[in-house]
Parts: structure tokens; sequence; C-alpha cells
């Protein structure tokens, strides 16, 4: 279970930090679906490196079980 967390983090952190384009498409995708908050885009540093540390976080929990 961490190893898929850490993955979808590792995932998401690259997608904020440096390919916002593809992040954008994702939310408008996703509009279709459920309604998002388009403050994520416009804070994507920090959330990008903030989901970085935790996916981090996670494979180092998954390797210590």
């Amino acid at each position: 279970m961490f190893y898929f967390f850490g993955f979808l983090f590792l995932i998401f952190s690259f997608l904020f930090l440096f390919f916002p384009e593809a992040l954008i498409k994702l939310s408008e995708w996703g509009n279709k679906l459920v309604i998002t908050d388009h403050e994520a885009v416009i804070h994507r540093k920090g959330l990008g490196v903030i989901l970085f540390c935790l996916s981090i976080f996670m494979f180092f929990i998954s390797w210590k079980y």
C-alpha cells in the first residue's frame, strides 16, 4: 500500500513541479467528473514539493516494513 501511495505522490509531484500543462489538462478532464479547485495550480510548486516529500516518506516507510 505504501508503494502505491508513494508512486502516486511521486507522479503528482513531478506534474506539479515540471509539467503544469499536463496538470491543467488533467484538471480540466477532472472537472467533467468532479468539481476541482484551481488553487492547486496556482500554488503548484509548494504542493509539488510537499507531494515529493510525501512520496519519499512513503517509500522509506515501505522499505522498513
